[in-house]
């Protein structure tokens, strides 16, 4: 946990979601990926992705087969956040966001070949101070609503050729 002066407000919520998600993606090995988890996702996670439940262990399983076959490491996006917190010290509150992963390495449907992919992420959640002590940060998301989609690097390549 994170110390704070007691009474001095927190980082945004954005800011704290952008750093921790990156922690977890961006980790340079599967323990630190793991201790990440730990310190940004409650044990109790409620959520869904893609309209299926989702509780915390089901998460660590997503990210560890994202990051199974990762070649040079993951790299996170954020291209929108908006927070509104419950608070001034932004202890607990909601955050809507959109970030994209890249480095994702699986198999192309029909093929025994692994492509790379990006996954697209808009994500909605709830977060919440584990602790009252208002000079630690115990914030961690407790609800999360996720709609992914993996986009093929070439098929989006040749997308962006299309727009141009």
């Amino acid at each position: 946990m994170a110390q704070s002066p007691a009474g001095t407000p927190l980082s945004s919520l954005a800011a704290w979601s952008a750093q921790h998600i990156r922690d977890v993606f961006e980790a340079p090995s599967d323990e630190l990926s793991r201790r990440a988890i730990d310190a940004t996702f409650s044990p109790g996670l409620a959520g869904s992705i893609n309209g299926a439940a989702l509780d915390f262990n089901g998460l660590c399983q997503l990210v560890a087969a994202m990051r199974a076959n990762v070649r040079g490491g993951l790299e996170v996006e954020w291209t929108h956040a908006e927070d509104v917190p419950d608070d001034a010290l932004n202890r607990d509150g909601q955050l809507i966001g959109a970030y994209i992963i890249r480095g994702i390495w699986k198999r192309d449907q029909g093929s025994e070949l692994l492509g790379e992919y990006e996954r697209h992420k808009t994500v909605d959640v709830r977060i919440e101070s584990q602790s009252s002590q208002l000079s630690s940060d115990s914030r961690l998301i407790v609800r999360l609503g996720v709609v992914a989609i993996d986009v093929p690097v070439d098929q989006r390549t040749s997308d962006r050729a299309l727009k141009s």
